[in-house]
Order: structure tokens, then C-alpha cells, then sequence
């Protein structure tokens, strides 16, 4: 790829820095594209259907603050917006250069998509999952109507599409075939770890404070990282944990939760509180940093990963790549990413998890032919990512510009 023929958008990482909110998976694939894309991109904002274009020296500093975002990071952020904003374009012509959304920010919107034409740009999506059209139970109308709009504008306006997984891929395909849709060309980019890996090798007791559910590092304790919310299941963990109790009484194995609130985050705190007798097993640390994270997970036990649903899965990456076994969901990503090592096991079957814990907490067999299998396993990296990705952008730039049909198809329902 020549200098400067890619238009990078960073609107969540501006929001992401703006907010300080902890990162999420998709935010560190924005950094890592941001990283990876700086030197020869040029950054774009969205702002309540305000679009501006920034020119490649604004571009960079740009890129810097985001990655480096220091203690004052809101008034550099202001006196860079007043001084440069006003002078960004809003419409540039492009001359087919390729825009890159890996956020999912607003490309279910028909303005977007009129702005990318009328900018002569050619746009790539990364579409992370269609979770809320696979399981819609798990989310609100409002979000499933939001990607559903992304998932179509991604195929009828895209010129190309990225997904993590295999699985991704083949959710997209069915989604396209089962309402006669065309796919632009896809590319399956595994996702490398983060963080949280980078923690790995500091002592635990430095991670864990006196207030912590796991004081006694000998003692066995179980992690799962991810966002508090419905899909992540920790309510069936909270029940699994409140059989153990019974069953084990003081010797009970203990859990850490690590997680940032998110939707409906009451429900399983309330689910929590119903059982008091869970206070003295299971607790939440929904402030702890990467480092902390990482520390806790590396003296686990095992990373339980119950989710519903998930398009890739990275505390499964980043336990692994720390030799840490993993019990997690049998689903299509996890057999994916888990590289035939993860403990897969099935969520309707709480008897099954309740003793396979009861096995990795008290006896060594089980768990140490997982440990023995790490050898083999193989993370993915940002490197071996930019790898697949690359050459396929390249040759994406390659294909004409040609009349898009697939804008035509009559919308279709869920």
C-alpha cells in the first residue's frame, strides 16, 4: 500500500479516550489497526452525523494522543478539536481510496454510507459478530435493529468485510444466503491478545489487595474476565457456586468476576445478593486494570468462560498464551480459537460444570493434561493479523470500482 491511501476511523477510540472507560475487545482491535495503520493513514471523526476528515500532520498527532492518551487528555482533546476541526472537510474525494470502520460506529446508517459515496471512498467493515441477530434474546430491540443495519450496510455498501473467526464468517454466510445477498469479498483475520498478557509474569500477591476474595494465593480460585452482562452467563456461574458451597463448605473454591458493568448488569448482582452465603466465594472487581487482570488470571485455576454467545473470545487467547487452562462454553469460536485445548463443555449442563470445577480446584489430573497440550498451542498475533490483512487490502484496491447491485435488494426483516 502506498503513503496515505487509507482513511482510518477512530471515533470510538476518541469516545474510549474521552470517557476513560476500560478497553473492550473491539476497542483494542482499534488501537491495533490505529498503530499498525499510522503512518500512512489519515484519521476520521464522527460526531452526531458530523463527519471531518483530517489532514495527515493533524492525523498523526492525533494517532499519538490516542495511543498515549496522557492525564490530560480532555483539554489537549479540546484545544486540538477548536484549533483543527473547524478546518477539516467534511467531503474530500478520495479517488477510491480505501475508509476502515473496525468499531461498528454508525455504518448502520444510510448518511454513512451516502458520505463514503459522495467522498469516493471505497469502505471495509470488521463486523466482530452478528450476536444480536443470532441471539436476540440476549440484547434489546433497540441494539438488534443497530446491527442489523450494520450487517446489511456492510454487505449491500462494503467493499470488503473483516471477521476474527471462521465461525464469524459463516454466520455472515448464512445471513447472506438466507435473504439472497451477495457477500463483497470477506477475510478471516484472527485477533492477537493484549494487555492483560503482557501482566502475566508479575507476582500474583502484588495483584491482590487485602479486601480481595482470594488473600491466600495457594488457596484455588477460579477467573472470568468480560464485561458484566446476560451473554457473559455468570448467572448460571452464581448457581454452580452456590451448590459448591454446599458441597465444600470453607474449603469452597472462590471466583473472581472481572468485568466492567454493562447491560443489565443489575440482574446478576441481584442474583448474587439472593444468595448471601455467595459473598464468602465469589466476588466482582469491576475496576481492576489490565495488569491486575492479568496477575489474577495467571494464578487461576482455570479462566471459565460460560458466555452465551461470542464472536471470538480473547481471555481464552490471553489464558492460554499464559499456560492457564480453560473450561468455557461448547461453541463454534471457542472450538476455533481453543485449538482443541480448552475443556468445552455444555451450559445447560450445570451438574457437568459444577464437577468439572470441583475437578480443576482439588485434583491435578484433568487440569494437567490441559497444561501438558499448551505446548502446542498457537496465539495469534498482530503480526501474523496485519499478515492476512495486507495483502488482501492490496488486493482489494486492485478490484474496479464497479455498479453495486446489492444497493438495490429490497430490505428484508429478521
Amino acid at each position: 500500500m502506498s503513503a496515505h491511501d487509507i482513511y482510518l476511523d477512530v471515533t470510538r477510540l476518541v469516545s474510549r479516550a474521552w470517557t476513560k472507560r476500560r478497553s473492550t475487545g473491539i476497542d483494542r482491535v482499534c488501537e491495533a489497526y490505529c498503530r499498525h495503520l499510522r503512518s500512512r493513514a489519515r484519521a476520521v471523526v464522527q460526531h452526531r452525523g458530523i463527519v471531518r476528515v483530517l489532514d495527515q500532520r493533524c492525523s498523526v498527532r492525533l494517532f499519538e494522543m490516542l495511543l498515549e492518551p496522557g492525564e490530560h487528555f480532555r483539554l489537549e482533546a479540546l484545544r486540538f478539536a477548536s484549533l483543527t476541526l473547524p478546518l477539516a472537510p467534511s467531503r474530500i474525494d478520495g479517488k477510491g481510496a480505501l475508509y476502515i470502520n473496525t468499531s461498528h460506529t454508525d455504518f448502520d446508517l444510510p448518511a454513512h454510507h451516502r458520505w463514503v459515496e459522495e467522498c469516493n471512498l471505497r469502505a471495509v467493515y470488521f463486523l466482530h459478530d452478528l450476536i444480536p441477530l443470532t441471539h436476540p434474546r440476549l440484547t434489546s430491540a433497540h441494539a438488534v435493529k443497530r446491527h442489523l443495519g450494520r450487517v446489511r450496510g456492510a454487505i449491500w455498501h462494503g467493499a470488503g468485510v473483516i471477521v476474527n473467526t471462521r465461525a464469524t464468517e459463516a454466520e455472515l454466510r448464512r445471513f447472506a444466503t438466507k435473504r439472497g445477498l451477495e457477500l463483497p469479498p470477506v477475510v478471516v483475520a484472527p485477533l492477537a491478545s493484549g494487555q492483560v498478557c503482557d501482566a502475566s509474569s508479575i507476582p500474583l500477591e502484588n495483584a491482590v489487595s487485602s479486601h480481595d476474595v482470594t488473600p491466600d494465593r495457594n488457596a484455588p480460585y477460579f477467573v472470568c474476565l468480560g464485561t458484566i452482562e446476560r451473554r457473559k452467563n455468570y448467572r448460571m456461574l452464581l448457581r454452580v457456586w452456590g451448590e459448591l458451597s454446599e458441597i465444600y463448605g470453607q474449603t469452597c473454591p472462590k471466583l473472581v468476576i472481572i468485568g466492567q458493568e454493562g447491560r443489565k448488569a443489575e440482574e446478576i448482582f441481584a442474583a448474587y445478593n439472593a444468595n448471601p452465603d455467595l459473598a464468602n466465594h465469589v466476588t466482582f472487581r469491576t475496576d481492576a486494570s489490565d495488569a491486575e487482570a492479568g496477575r489474577l488470571i495467571k494464578g487461576a485455576r482455570a479462566l471459565l468462560m460460560p458466555s452465551h454467545a461470542e464472536g471470538y473470545g480473547l481471555p481464552v487467547i490471553e489464558a492460554l498464551q499464559m499456560g492457564v487452562p480453560v473450561i468455557a462454553n461448547d461453541i463454534p469460536s471457542f472450538r476455533e480459537i481453543g485449538q482443541g485445548i480448552a475443556l468445552l463443555l455444555d451450559i445447560t449442563d450445570e451438574a457437568e460444570w459444577r464437577r468439572a470445577i470441583g475437578r480443576f480446584a482439588f485434583e491435578n489430573g484433568e487440569r494437567d493434561r490441559q497444561l501438558e497440550m499448551m505446548g502446542r498451542f498457537s496465539p495469534p498475533t498482530w503480526a501474523s493479523h496485519f499478515a492476512i490483512l495486507d495483502p488482501w487490502l492490496d488486493r482489494l484496491k486492485t478490484v474496479p470500482q464497479a455498479q453495486d447491485e446489492r444497493m438495490k435488494i429490497e430490505c428484508q426483516t429478521v
